[in-house]
Parts: C-alpha cells; structure tokens; sequence
C-alpha cells in the first residue's frame, strides 16, 4: 500500500533565525516545549528515515513564508529536484504582496511547485480577504489545490484564531468552486466547523494532521461516510511535537490503519485521494 504524507515542513531554521530576534518570542509557544527533539528532525536524512520506518512513499513538502515556519520557494524546489522520487513541493507566499499572485504562477509554472499553502494566523490575514482572491483566481487557472491552516494554533500570542476559523473557507469555496481547498488538522478543535465545510462542498478536502489521539476519535465510520472518503487526506504536518512528544510519523499511519474503516477507504486516504487531487499525477 502506497503513502503521501501530504503535510510535511523542513523550516529554513538559519533564516527563521536570522529574521526574528529573540525578543519577537512571545512566551507560551507550545511549538517549542520540545524545540530540541524538533530541531534534530530538521534535516532530509531524519526525513527519510522517519519515512522508510513508517512506510511512507512521498512526502509533501510546504514552503511557508511566515515567521518560525519559513521555507522558501527555491529551497523546497531545491529539495524536490534533488529527490523528485521522494518529494512533491507545494509554494507559498505572503498574500499580502500585490504581485502575490504572479510570484504564485511563476513557482508552479517555473519551479514546477504543484500546490499553494497558507497559514493565516501567520501570515495575518483572513483568507476570504478579497485582496488574496487574485492568487485564488491563479491557483484555479493552474489547477493546483491550496492548502490552509486551521485550527488550534501552537504559536501563542503571536497569532489570532478567528483567522484560522474553518467558516472563512466556506465563503472561498462558494467563490471559487472549481479551486480545490485543503482543510489542514483535522480541524483540529474547531472539528465540526472544517467538517461542516467539507461535507458541504465538493471541492473542500481535510487532512489528518491533528494530534493523534484525535485521529481516531473524530474518523468514526458514521462521520466518514458523511464527510465522504474521497475527501481525506494523510499529513502528520512533521516535524511538529504533539503534547511535548517528538513527531513520529509511524504513529500517524498506525492511528489511520487502525481505523474501522473498508480497506479501498484507508487506501484513498493514504494516495488514491491526494493522487486525484493533483490530477491523477504524483
């Protein structure tokens, strides 16, 4: 059985350093309870490794241009180029920028990037802004999925978490109903509004990246079925700790084959859907 890990960050640790000082931290950011055990996964071979273990065929690398988890454009291209048999790339940029939708269209057309990824609390901004429905507009013509972030945050004071409310997403989806949205988390602790939103729009798909205890308390049979199984995506968003542990990506492709669900639907959550997100062509 094939495995996307569809939600996977290599931060740009050097830069991320270089761009906020000490002093820019707010306190409370669970993110770094383990910041150690997080950092040592900051590199291709604890990548592989964490992969080859749990089974994973691919993994989905974001870039993010956001404070703490920045990763450029060019350096995901970099890494994907390097190993094309291992890595897919998605871009991102800040929305915020007027030539945000041109910078867009030239990573996918000329980096070959094959998705967009958003963190709105991050990046601030609320994305049914209609400011960014330009790189929406661009990521329709392209026919490349979008990726946000909702959800519980682990980054304190320095967000706000009515711009990661999963509502925001109904009003993109309504807009743009041709422009595939990935919901990231499970929603994770705003659940039944992400879920809300899937099951209403048939271009809106959520991944499973939440804490892994979640997993399966949220994927019952019943709510499945409801949400539809084309509609799930694997991500374990490494190298992200959950409750102070360090990110093991076997803990996440456990939690999902452990779930009492049909073979044909833990085989689409884990490649058959995401394959088909991206057109049938990983």
């Amino acid at each position: 059985m094939e495995i996307i890990n569809a939600h996977v960050h290599m931060i740009e640790i050097k830069k991320v350093m270089l761009k906020m000082a000490i002093s820019d931290v707010p306190a409370g950011i669970t993110m770094f309870d383990n910041l150690q055990g997080t950092l040592s996964l900051l590199n291709i071979d604890a990548l592989f490794s964490q992969m080859d273990e749990a089974g994973i065929t691919k993994s989905v690398l974001f870039g993010c241009d956001a404070p703490i988890l920045y990763s450029s454009n060019e350096y995901v291209t970099a890494l994907c180029k390097k190993y094309p048999e291992r890595l897919i790339g998605f871009a991102s940029v800040d929305p915020k920028r007027k030539d945000a939708a041109t910078i867009i269209g030239g990573a996918i057309k000329k980096l070959g990037l094959r998705g967009i990824k958003f963190h709105p609390p991050l990046q601030n901004f609320y994305p049914n802004d209609e400011n960014v429905f330009p790189i929406y507009e661009t990521a329709m013509a392209l026919k490349v999925p979008i990726a946000f972030h909702v959800g519980s945050t682990p980054f304190g004071s320095l967000v706000r978490l009515d711009q990661a409310n999963p509502i925001l997403l109904d009003e993109v989806a309504c807009k743009f109903p041709r422009l595939k949205v990935i919901l990231t988390h499970l929603g994770t602790l705003w659940s039944d509004e992400a879920f809300m939103v899937v099951e209403k729009n048939p271009n809106v798909y959520v991944d499973t990246a939440a804490y892994v205890y979640e997993i399966p308390q949220l994927l019952t049979v019943e709510t499945v079925a409801r949400l539809g199984p084309k509609k799930l995506i694997f991500g374990t968003d490494y190298p992200t700790p959950f409750g102070g542990r360090t990110h093991k990506m076997k803990d996440f492709v456990e939690a999902v084959q452990d779930l009492k669900l049909p073979k044909d639907v833990i085989e689409g959550i884990f490649f058959n859907n995401f394959q088909e997100l991206l057109g049938g062509k990983i």
